[in-house]
């Protein structure tokens, strides 16, 4: 049963994560404040769906055994997608605790880096659990 159930979870926080982002770097580019809320309850949301993900996934892992015995860092679907989620986390309560953050071009940029390198490791190790999957 749950190996039909976390394909279905994971796409939610996949697709959020990604909007969130791409929000962000419209609201800047188009010095929007009103989508800088929205990528802020999109991003919320994904933190918030991508708990459902983990815990299908270790679910998963318990019948496949791959999040533990699998190295190196970058050919492990589990770890790769929980560092993930964590890094978006810190950058969720980077951006929470500092509304101002948005006001500083260099933090701008250090926002926009670290999210849209952290959207291509999410979509990289997505990309590892299709293949551990047998879906690519």
């Amino acid at each position: 049963m749950f190996l039909e159930l976390h394909p279905l979870v994971i796409h939610f926080p996949i697709a959020l994560f990604s909007s969130a982002v791409l929000f962000d770097c419209i609201a800047i580019v188009f010095k929007k404040n009103e989508l800088l809320m929205t990528s802020w309850w999109v991003m919320l949301l994904a933190l918030f769906s991508s708990v459902f993900a983990i815990i299908t996934g270790l679910i998963d892992d318990n019948l496949i055994g791959h999040l533990f015995t699998t190295s190196p860092l970058w050919d492990n679907h589990g770890l790769m997608q929980i560092i993930s989620i964590v890094i978006f986390l810190s950058i969720f309560i980077w951006r929470t605790k500092q509304p101002a953050l948005f006001d500083s071009k260099k933090y701008i940029f250090i926002y926009l880096l670290i999210g849209l390198t952290n959207v291509v490791i999410l979509f990289y190790g997505s990309h590892i659990g299709a293949i551990l999957s047998g879906r690519v």
